[in-house]
């Protein structure tokens, strides 16, 4: 096989190989022994747990979509190039094809593509490489494109005490009622984010993670 079908063949990352926590081992000059292969397994696992399921399986499909890319752009995805990830990053945000053979694709959102990047961050990371976001062939692409493309922030609209009367006023009087009455008055009277009123107490300390 040739040397360039082997460096295909790992740009392909298929989501069984994504699992590089297996790659976490001794040092080659650090003998064995049970106490530190069971540290070895413990750090995979805690390795496994730094990015949940759904996030490894996106990184795993940023990878292939990336590696196809490069691939029909005739160049290889390792080791990483800015150069080439700036183009990439302006053909998510452009919306044109992998080839001049095939249909354009919808341009990205600015977060969709962000969160490509990030995941090809994370992919180079478990191969060894460290991709600088900050190069300028990348850092300059997406700001110009976060410019260019990013949606304004809307301003929510206030609720009004009379919001909270009317929605209140819609609650039955049973146990699922008087709890979410006691949600949303609590909720407006301390001006509290749904994070901070699901980590409410009735008493204090009723949970180690208690928010108040």
């Amino acid at each position: 096989m040739s040397s360039h079908s082997g460096k295909s063949d790992d740009a392909q990352g298929d989501e069984s190989r994504q699992d590089r926590s297996d790659g976490i081992a001794l040092p080659a000059y650090v003998a064995g022994s049970g106490t530190l292969d069971h540290l070895v397994d413990r750090a995979r696992d805690y390795a496994r747990a730094a990015a949940s399921d759904n996030t490894l399986k996106a990184y795993a499909k940023d990878w292939t979509h990336f590696a196809r890319w490069c691939r029909m752009k005739g160049a290889e995805p390792l080791p990483p190039s800015p150069e080439m990830i700036g183009l990439y990053l302006a053909n998510l945000a452009s919306g044109s094809g992998p080839s001049p053979s095939q249909s354009a694709s919808r341009p990205l959102s600015v977060s969709t593509i962000d969160r490509r990047l990030s995941g090809l961050a994370w992919n180079y990371a478990q191969r060894g490489f460290t991709l600088d976001r900050k190069n300028r062939h990348i850092a300059t692409v997406l700001a110009g494109i976060k410019r260019k493309h990013a949606r304004p922030p809307m301003q929510k609209e206030a609720i009004l005490a009379e919001d909270i009367l009317a929605m209140v006023a819609t609650l039955p009087y049973d146990l699922r009622g008087l709890r979410d009455r006691t949600i949303l008055l609590l909720g407006y009277a301390g001006g509290l984010r749904r994070s901070e009123i699901v980590s409410l107490d009735a008493h204090k300390d009723d949970t180690p993670d208690s928010g108040g």
